[in-house]
């Protein structure tokens, strides 16, 4: 009997072929080569960074800053340095000549060692609690309006605008809880300061947000 030679059944190879032309690894080396230069590139920046003043709560026109007003803040403001107090630069008793917002850095070109370009007063006000909005906060533009006091349940004459475009100082509304009004401050210019008094004298005042 005659038996038939096994057969051998051979394998294919697989041959892989690697190819600096593949446009995958063109795109692969590419995204390698980005992530590169901005690991660089981000701590070159960071080399660079310097301290710069921010406003720890909001700054209003006319206010002399103080060190309770500002605090220092990392960043890197390369183009714009100039633009900004930096830690060497204090800003420490120079006078605001805009609203600066809690946060912010401090614009050079928003202080001014000239006070007597801002003659302005903060006035102490007693508001009750239902005449100023419960959302206010202090830095924020404000009117206000003078209302008169009723006569039998009626008033004599319709409510006026005192003044426009002050800002609140300050407001505590710890007294409210006692039922009495809240104590807040208001920044004026010193020749306002009577107008303002003059309207506690025979009704009330309506403190209003000023939008714009």
């Amino acid at each position: 009997m005659l038996f038939a030679p096994p057969m051998i059944s051979k394998t294919p190879s697989i041959t892989t072929s690697f190819s600096l032309r593949s446009p995958r690894v063109i795109v692969a080396c590419t995204l390698f080569l980005a992530a590169l230069l901005s690991s660089f590139a981000f701590a070159a920046l960071s080399d660079q960074s310097s301290q710069y003043w921010v406003a720890r709560n909001s700054i209003t026109p006319g206010s002399l800053v103080t060190s309770e007003d500002i605090v220092l803040f990392d960043a890197s403001l390369i183009e714009n340095a100039e633009l900004y107090f930096e830690e060497s630069n204090s800003p420490i008793g120079m006078m605001s000549t805009q609203l600066i917002g809690a946060g912010q850095f401090l614009s050079v070109s928003a202080l001014t060692q000239e006070s007597a370009r801002f003659d302005t007063e903060q006035v102490p006000l007693n508001i009750l609690p239902s005449d100023i909005p419960a959302v206010i906060e202090v830095g924020e533009p404000i009117s206000l309006y003078w209302v008169p006091d009723a006569v039998n349940s009626q008033s004599l004459s319709a409510p006026k605008l005192l003044l426009t475009g002050i800002f609140l100082e300050s407001i505590d509304r710890k007294g409210s809880n006692f039922g009495s009004g809240l104590a807040i401050t208001v920044s004026v210019d010193s020749s306002q300061v009577a107008k303002i008094l003059s309207g506690t004298s025979h009704g009330r005042l309506v403190v209003v947000i000023a939008h714009g």
